[in-house]
């Protein structure tokens, strides 16, 4: 019996885009289904960071000797191995000849951009021209190019299976195609409040003050299909979440330099500038909120700036302590027992802080900011929470040629995934900026090429 495709791509965003080109130019009939009204997904709404070691663009910027081994170990070493290692291996050896595949698509990264991202010193972040936008563009041309058909609004429902358990097809609704193999790059589940509660519970204990930033229609649905036909869900609790003292729901991924961050015990517990990619574990251990503590100088100075122009301003931080929802007390004692912070441990943390400022360095956690001394009455107290949502990594789990795996731990034949649909390439500690992005096009790209490789075994 004919089948209408060989591939179907679930999803619309780079991991499905780069799946939907590879399969065709593999030789495979290609249809993309998604569910929102234009391509992109979340992919179209992100910076489309793509985080990769050994590239040209690296060399042509001075950066020589990276190398796949390399940010193996660094992927490891940060994901403390609670990651797939397989997966991770073969993520970083295809990282660099995908960016490659990517520029020949027409997606420029600019080597004057590139930067050291997490928590790294090697750069390996590659910004692209137009950001995740441009990329989407990119992917899309090239679809169209190669006569990938495109069926838009229309959310599958089902995954089709044949007696033995192999995927050949989809439904949306009461229609159905059939095909040789699926590929689930539906993204994640953002958008979906009952999956926040049952796989997210760091990013539910945030209640009301939670936002996600990506696509309506990230909403979980390859993890919905793939559990349907036997997949395995992986990655629990597993996100990436910014610090926020939910002033509006603007996005802002760093702290000032200026405050100090403590916790209910009043101590400090990070450098207050590190990376994004960390802060909110660490808010996370301290119970899930902490402190920005300052004073009245430092609010007075508080302009804005390119890098802060929603949260940390001098009359919003004015503003929100009038209406009540910064702390805000002639004295520091009066400003923790208020606060809910124990006073002798902020007075403590403070007076050593003081020290430092005036030093000009810091003894504690080597913060390399500018460092503003809280001594000037009103003394402030924001609270911080890790409520951003950017993107979730619990999702199915694939094997390192991006075949979904059962509960036996075998593929499910004729089903695939890539993208943030993945639950078993991202640990507890986001890698940096690209982390994700770039894996959306490695296997993605990868997931188009087995998925079309596959079909054509099936069909012969």
């Amino acid at each position: 019996m004919a089948r209408d495709y060989d591939v179907i791509v679930v999803g619309s965003g780079a991991a499905g885009l780069a799946a939907a080109v590879a399969a065709a130019d593999a030789g495979a009939s290609v249809l993309v289904v998604e569910s929102e009204k234009r391509v992109g997904g979340s992919s179209r709404l992100s910076g489309g960071h793509f985080y990769a070691a050994g590239t040209s663009v690296q060399r042509e910027a001075g950066v020589v000797g990276d190398t796949a081994d390399a940010m193996f170990e660094h992927y490891m070493t940060l994901a403390q191995w609670l990651v797939d290692p397989a997966v991770v291996r073969r993520y970083c050896d295809l990282s660099a000849p995908t960016l490659e595949w990517a520029m020949g698509l027409g997606v420029k990264y600019p080597k004057e951009a590139l930067y050291a991202s997490g928590v790294g010193s090697i750069p390996r972040g590659h910004p692209p021209e137009g950001e995740g936008a441009e990329v989407i563009n990119v992917l899309d041309r090239h679809r169209t190019n190669r006569s990938v058909d495109v069926v838009l609004d229309s959310r599958v429902t089902a995954l089709v299976t044949d007696d033995e358990g192999r995927v050949t097809g989809v439904k949306i609704g009461d229609d159905e195609a059939t095909c040789g193999a699926v590929i689930m790059a539906t993204g994640g589940f953002g958008a979906n409040p009952e999956m926040i509660e049952k796989y997210l519970p760091q990013a539910a204990a945030t209640g009301d003050w939670r936002w996600y930033i990506g696509a309506e229609g990230a909403r979980g649905d390859g993890i919905t299909l793939g559990e349907a036909v036997g997949g395995v869900v992986d990655g629990h609790d597993r996100a990436l979440l910014l610090a926020t003292p939910g002033f509006s729901r603007d996005l802002e991924v760093a702290l000032p330099g200026w405050l100090v961050m403590v916790n209910r015990q009043g101590r400090r517990f990070c450098d207050e500038t590190a990376s994004y990619t960390v802060i909110a574990g660490l808010l996370n251990k301290q119970g899930g909120h902490a402190y920005a503590v300052f004073d009245e100088g430092a609010r007075a100075d508080a302009k804005r700036s390119p890098q802060f122009q929603a949260y940390w301003v001098n009359e919003i931080l004015e503003q929100k302590a009038d209406e009540g929802v910064i702390f805000r007390e002639d004295t520091l004692a009066a400003l923790a027992t208020n606060a809910g912070i124990d006073p002798e441990g902020l007075e403590g943390t403070v007076e050593r802080y003081n020290i430092d400022a005036e030093e000009g360095h810091d003894t504690a956690f080597f913060k390399k900011a500018t460092m503003a001394p809280i001594r000037t009455p009103p003394f402030y107290a924001a609270e911080i929470r890790p409520a951003i949502l950017c993107w979730t990594g619990t999702g199915l789990r694939i094997n390192a040629d991006t075949c979904v795996i059962n509960k036996a731990d075998k593929p499910i034949r004729g089903l695939y995934a890539a993208g943030e649909t993945v639950g078993n390439l991202h640990g507890d500690v986001y890698i940096g900026g690209g982390g994700s992005y770039g894996p959306c096009l490695v296997f993605g790209k990868l997931a188009g090429e087995n998925a079309a490789k596959y079909a054509r075994s099936v069909n012969d």
